[in-house]
């Protein structure tokens, strides 16, 4: 899938501008302020009907107007012919979604007309933000890919809520072995999610060390992990089944040798290689029940999970330290940290590429100032090595003269915008302000 025609109505900076992009490599040049991240930013809205810098959508109307509109005509390979999503919103009135101009049920529609990644200033809040912004993110990009994810992360969430219901119950007076029922449900449904979760990420981690190597300032050997509860649920295991008592350690002790079987709903393995069973989960529960019970809020489980982002370091001789590897999101630079965040992207669309064959659009902002001119060319090399790239940049000089004769380069400025230019031609983009950048 790529974006051949953008439209932006109202949107941000613009009042009403079309751009017409290649299938390749697009170069989108312009001043500071002149419109260049709003117009990726509404390439993305149209393609996912949300924000990748806000959650604030009226944000992304433009001052004075009544609505904003996005609309994008994407095209594929082959005869599949194209398509055209339209995106709108009004502030009091919600969004309207339409493919070929007819209103679509759910979002999921939307999702499966291809992929697209993002990188805005806002992105670097991957590396450095909350663990639910990085949960958020895995999991949109997920269920987009995968429709046994999604259900499995809607099933979770159901039973979280209910179980949470019933927590604030028990603390009002209800009997406190009321919520065994739920941590048998809460584990049934969790298991199997945690599982899909962590092979996911294995196959993001594989592809994601690369990136991040070629593209860090210094180098270095990277490393992309799931941080999980459950890791260490099975050395804390006698502990967390010790609150059933010494009959339920001994069955958890027992199912976790035993490993998945039909009975316990399957198991996750941890870094160690020990199952963690339903009867170990459900223990873990029980030891945390007095706690979870006075928040009554469910603190246990993959809603806890986060995703890290660090750099494998050797410590020096003779250093019993055990120094592990180094975290990025608290030791990072800002060029390891925005290196590490267009890594994960890059692993993304390989991993999207693998499993539905589409490489999907990738649309970077700015990313060439900060890196040295190798950097840059590797960047390059994987951004034309197939699919659709839209880049913007302050500087054209960042790219070579070949790799700009091949690209599609579109310059910001006054007039109307570019019609059916070939790749290497220039079009233009009209009707953008100074403002918002």
């Amino acid at each position: 899938m790529f974006v051949a025609r953008l439209r932006l109505v109202n949107f941000r900076s613009y009042h009403d501008a079309t751009v017409e992009f290649a299938s390749g490599l697009n170069v989108i040049v312009g001043r500071n302020a002149s419109g260049k991240t709003n117009l990726l930013e509404g390439a993305f809205f149209a393609l996912r009907a949300a924000s990748p810098r806000t959650t604030k959508e009226e944000k992304a109307v433009r001052w004075g107007a009544a609505f904003a509109r996005a609309e994008a005509t994407v095209g594929r390979g082959g005869d599949e012919g194209s398509h055209t999503l339209t995106v709108a919103y009004a502030p009091g009135q919600g969004k309207q979604v339409r493919i070929d101009g007819v209103e679509v049920a759910s979002l999921d529609d939307l999702r499966r007309q291809g992929s697209v990644f993002i990188f805005v200033p806002e992105s670097l809040l991957l590396v450095k933000g909350s663990p639910a912004r990085r949960r958020a993110h895995l999991d949109a990009f997920a269920a987009a890919l995968d429709p046994a994810y999604e259900a499995g992360l809607r099933d979770l969430n159901v039973v979280l809520k209910q179980r949470n219901a019933h927590l604030w119950r028990v603390r009002e007076g209800a009997p406190a072995d009321s919520l065994d029922a739920w941590d048998r449900q809460l584990a049934r449904i969790a298991l199997p999610f945690e599982a899909r979760r962590r092979v996911l990420v294995a196959r993001l981690a594989a592809r994601y060390g690369e990136f991040a190597a070629a593209l860090a300032p210094d180098g270095g050997e990277f490393s992309l992990s799931l941080v999980s509860q459950l890791d260490g649920l099975s050395s804390a295991l006698a502990g967390a089944a010790g609150a059933a008592g010494a009959a339920g350690a001994a069955k958890a002790a027992e199912a976790a040798e035993a490993g998945p079987t039909a009975a316990t709903g399957g198991a996750v393995t941890g870094p160690e290689g020990a199952g963690v069973t339903e009867e170990a989960f459900v223990g873990a529960l029980r030891a945390r029940r007095s706690g979870e019970i006075g928040r009554a809020v469910s603190g246990f489980g993959p809603h806890r999970d986060d995703l890290r982002f660090a750099e494998v370091t050797t410590p020096p001789p003779h250093d019993d330290s055990g120094a592990g590897p180094r975290d990025l999101r608290l030791f990072g630079s800002q060029g390891e940290q925005r290196a590490a965040v267009l890594a994960l992207l890059l692993a993304e669309r390989a991993v999207a590429a693998d499993t539905t064959g589409d490489v999907g659009a990738l649309l970077l902002d700015d990313v060439m100032s900060e890196l040295d001119d190798s950097r840059r060319r590797l960047l390059v090399g994987a951004l034309t090595a197939g699919g659709q790239a839209i880049v913007t940049t302050t500087n054209r000089l960042y790219f070579t003269d070949d790799e700009l004769a091949r690209a599609r380069v579109i310059d910001i400025g006054p007039g109307e915008p570019g019609g059916d230019q070939a790749p290497g031609d220039q079009a233009g983009v009209g009707e953008a302000s100074d403002a918002d950048g």
